[in-house]
């Protein structure tokens, strides 16, 4: 899945984070990186046939424009827009400008489509559980706490936006706040694939932390990415091809989490109960945006199996369920070249 994020770390290659993997190949041109450590992550850029300079100059461009969507959306500052949105938004209309302006409304759409499954307005209820930054907590919040939140419309779809002479947004219930982890890491690294072509890099994969986005071609050959066993992270339970252009996303149990009393709580919480959901250990979404798959590998991640229904037939998807067993729809089924003997194939 997911963020301007603490939790995310750096990731090496061929050893990966959050379920994916770079599957490389020796007959390709020499590859350049570049990295940073920019949105709670480690994200490194892998360009391929073009000079250090030009790649230099793209990669630095494409960071200062990471740190600046970090800056306006991090959750944990009290003076960016994010902050002054929350502040205002619950009393009246507020007029939104960029990253929110062209996030929201990408983030209400998914919110739609997937029945509330991703919601990007649960910040209260994140805030309580102690999942903005670590060190975590050691247990759950009390479950009155939870349910007062909801009670006050935490979970609902409270988030409404409309047009005057721009775009406003407000929110209805007071138990909402914008937590836009969810998408905003999809949104950069969007931002970052359209900075690195207009800077002359063509052939690229952006990864921030596991989510990536891919430009044009490693060489002769795709841009080839492994897929994690969410429980055994030294092993790969298929490989896909990326598309030119295209993302993908993978969100997991294995983030942000806690252990009490044998338990493990993760940061993925289920808008309808409050509380972190248990229908998945892993979702990935592919995408020809990743701001998109990003959100949409929250909401799999929280519907499970069920949810592969509300993609639509040509977004790919798969979901481990909490049993450990693999699910896809038709479409991802067929771009996966399934690796695991542990996990069947779905």
């Amino acid at each position: 899945m997911n963020r301007p994020e603490p939790h995310r770390v750096g990731w090496t290659l061929l050893l990966g984070l959050l379920g994916i993997i770079l599957a490389g190949c020796q007959s390709n041109p020499e590859p350049r990186h570049g990295q940073a450590f920019v949105m709670g992550t480690l994200v490194e850029i892998t360009g391929i046939g073009v000079s250090q300079a030009t790649f230099t100059q793209a990669t630095g461009a494409a960071f200062r424009d990471m740190r600046a969507i970090h800056d306006a959306l991090t959750p944990v500052a009290s003076d960016n827009a994010l902050a002054a949105f929350n502040r205002r938004a619950t009393r009246q209309w507020t007029p939104l400008e960029d990253p929110l302006r062209s996030l929201l409304p990408r983030a209400l759409s998914v919110q739609r489509a997937s029945g509330n499954a991703f919601n990007p307005h649960l910040g209260r209820l994140v805030g309580l559980w102690g999942f903005r930054e670590p060190p975590f907590p050691d247990g759950p919040p009390k479950q009155a706490a939870v349910k007062a939140l909801l009670a006050a419309g935490a979970g609902d779809r409270a988030l409404r936006l409309r047009r005057s002479d721009g775009l406003e947004a407000r929110l209805t219930r007071p138990g909402a706040a914008l937590d836009v982890g969810g998408i905003a890491k999809g949104l950069a690294l969007d931002r970052a694939a359209r900075i690195l072509r207009q800077n002359g890099v063509s052939d690229a994969l952006i990864n921030a932390g596991g989510d990536l986005r891919a430009l044009g071609r490693r060489g002769d050959r795709p841009w080839r990415i492994g897929i994690r066993n969410p429980r055994d992270r030294d092993a790969v339970m298929a490989v896909v091809a990326l598309e030119p252009g295209e993302a993908i996303v993978t969100s997991g149990d294995y983030e942000r989490t806690f252990q009490h009393d044998d338990r493990r709580y993760h940061h993925l919480l289920d808008p309808a109960t409050g509380r972190p959901a248990r229908a998945a250990r892993q979702a990935t979404v592919l995408g020809p945006r990743a701001t998109e798959a990003d959100a949409w590998s929250t909401a799999l991640f929280v519907a499970g199996s069920d949810g592969l229904d509300r993609l639509g037939p040509t977004q790919p998807g798969l979901v481990i369920d909490g049993a450990g067993n693999a699910h896809a729809n038709l479409v991802m089924r067929s771009r996966l070249d399934w690796q695991s003997q542990k996990v069947p194939a779905p």
